[in-house]
């Protein structure tokens, strides 16, 4: 099995929960579990200990960047390129799990700033968008390597608000261009994952404690984590929504669009 999963959500809706359900999906073998959110024990223990064992957390502590220049940026990067080379060669690792990809990407793009920019620009903080390019091949080519390795890759990322330029009128008539948001949120990190993997989901929290008169909440909120299939692949799965997702149920919901789809090619 050589799929690629990523999704994004908000805090405590779930993300690290539904990348450790992956290891369901496989009676034996291993879960690595990188775990960049430092995020294990606020999910784990909803697995019962046959299950957890077999998933390992290997913690990659955020890297302040006020160490830029110390190595220790280069060191963290170097750790998680190594970790993940032995999961990739290693038989018994079935799921790798990468949580999150927002903040392997920032480490990612921090290392070459560190080792790279400001090795021939000692002035500078931060990496111009051309200067990307770099990083995003490094991640793009993680994917790559699990896709080769043929193991499941899961990643999930924070959330970020999406935002457009409009005009805006200033109180005193003029009018001036803003980025305004629009409520909708896409994924924050590498911005090409949408393209390079093979299902992109959307976590959220949803109240279902609600009046089956008027549909209004009741009091207390009852909050369960739904999964929005935003990747059309197959495209009839687009926007289908699971509430209490699990890896096992999303390609069982998958596996049922793509039958359907092919009966009504035949018919």
């Amino acid at each position: 099995m050589s799929d690629v999963v990523s999704y994004y959500g908000q805090e405590k809706s779930g993300k690290t929960t539904f990348g450790f359900t992956a290891i369901k999906a496989f009676p034996d073998g291993i879960l690595v579990h990188f775990d960049f959110d430092l995020g294990r024990e606020r999910a784990i223990w909803r697995f019962p200990e046959s299950l957890a064992s077999r998933i390992q957390s290997v913690r990659f502590p955020e890297v302040p960047k006020w160490t830029m220049g110390s190595g220790a940026i280069t060191k963290q990067w170097a750790d998680f390129e190594r970790v993940y080379e032995m999961a990739l060669t290693d038989p018994q690792v079935r799921v790798l799990f990468i949580d999150t990809g927002t903040q392997m990407h920032t480490l990612n793009a921090d290392e070459y700033l560190e080792n790279y920019v400001k090795r021939n620009k000692p002035g500078r903080h931060q990496l111009q968008q051309i200067e990307f390019r770099v990083p995003n091949a490094r991640t793009r080519a993680k994917i790559m390597a699990a896709r080769e390795a043929k193991k499941l890759l899961i990643i999930s990322h924070y959330e970020r608000p999406i935002y457009v330029e409009q005009f805006v009128q200033r109180p005193d008539g003029s009018m001036v261009k803003e980025s305004v948001e629009t409520g909708a949120k896409t994924h924050k990190g590498f911005g090409d994952i949408v393209y390079t993997v093979d299902y992109h989901l959307q976590l959220f929290l949803r109240n279902v404690n609600l009046d089956l008169v008027t549909g209004a909440p009741i009091e207390p909120a009852r909050l369960i984590t739904v999964a929005k299939i935003l990747t059309p692949n197959p495209p009839p799965a687009f926007g289908i929504e699971l509430p209490g997702p699990t890896y096992v149920k999303f390609m069982k919901i998958i596996d049922g669009v793509r039958k359907m789809s092919m009966m009504e090619e035949e018919e």
